[in-house]
C-alpha cells in the first residue's frame, strides 16, 4: 500500500541498525525507488563513519569543501539520471534555465575534448587502463558540477550515491585529483550504486552503466 511505513533492521559492522522507511508505489519508475535506497544508504554511511571514529579516524569532508565537486566525473546510475532529469524539469524559472545552461556548457566542453561519446555510450569491453586514461582526461577539464552553489551542494537531499558515500579522512584538498593524490576513503559496508546498476540491468534485460553527472540529463532523455 502506498504510504505504508515499513520497519527493517540492517546489520552493519556487527551492529543492528533499525530503520523505518516509506514503501514505494507498486508501479514505480526507477527514480521513484531512490528515496527508499537513499534511506538505506544513509544508514550505512552513518554506521561507516561511526566505525571510522572508533578507529580514531576523522572525516575531513565539511560544508564549503567542494574539491570533489570541481573536477571528478561523479558517476550516476540510470535511475539517478532519470531522477535528476525530472528534478530539473520540476524547477521554477529562472533556476531551471540556469541549471540547463550549466549542463550545456559542461557537455560542450566534454564534446570539444572528444570525450562525450566515450562516456555517454560505454564500451562494454573497456579495459581498466583505458578507463583510467579517460578519467585522467576528464579530470584535466575541471568540469564543475552543475548543481554546485557557492561551494555547497544544491541538491544535497537528493545527491547521487557516490556523493553520499564519498567520505575521506585525508586532507580535503587532495580530492581535486584522486588519481594522482593518495586519497583514503571511509570503508562502506554496501555498494549502493553497484546494487542499483544490477537491479536496473535485471529490469531492462541488458547491462547498465554509470555516466558522469554532467551527462545525466542527456542520458536520461535518450532513454525516454
Amino acid at each position: 500500500m502506498i504510504g505504508t511505513r515499513v520497519r527493517i533492521s540492517l546489520k552493519l559492522f556487527g551492529e543492528a541498525v533499525p530503520l523505518e522507511i516509506r514503501a514505494p508505489p507498486a508501479d514505480a519508475r526507477w527514480g521513484e525507488l531512490l528515496p527508499l535506497f537513499w534511506a538505506i544508504d544513509d544508514a550505512a554511511v552513518d554506521a561507516a563513519i561511526r566505525q571510522a571514529a572508533k578507529a580514531g579516524e576523522t572525516v575531513s569532508c565539511r560544508k564549503g569543501c567542494s574539491a570533489c565537486c570541481r573536477a571528478q566525473p561523479v558517476p550516476v546510475t540510470p535511475p539517478e539520471a532519470d531522477f535528476l532529469l525530472r528534478y530539473v524539469e520540476g524547477l521554477a524559472e529562472p533556476q531551471r534555465s540556469q541549471i540547463r545552461e550549466r549542463f550545456a556548457d559542461r557537455i560542450s566542453r566534454l564534446d570539444e575534448a572528444g570525450l562525450k561519446e566515450a562516456f555517454l555510450n560505454r564500451n562494454e569491453n573497456l579495459t581498466a587502463e583505458a578507463a583510467r586514461a579517460l578519467a585522467v582526461q576528464y579530470l584535466a577539464l575541471g568540469l564543475v558540477c552543475p548543481f554546485l552553489e557557492g561551494d555547497a551542494c544544491g541538491i544535497y537531499a537528493v545527491r547521487p550515491f557516490v556523493c553520499r558515500q564519498y567520505h575521506v579522512t585525508t586532507p580535503a584538498e587532495l580530492c581535486d585529483d584522486p588519481l594522482r593524490h593518495p586519497i583514503r576513503q571511509v570503508a562502506m559496508p554496501i555498494a549502493a550504486a553497484k546494487a542499483t546498476l544490477k537491479i536496473a540491468g535485471e529490469t531492462q534485460g541488458s547491462p547498465q552503466f554509470t555516466t558522469p553527472l554532467v551527462l545525466a540529463l542527456e542520458a536520461a532523455e535518450s532513454r525516454r
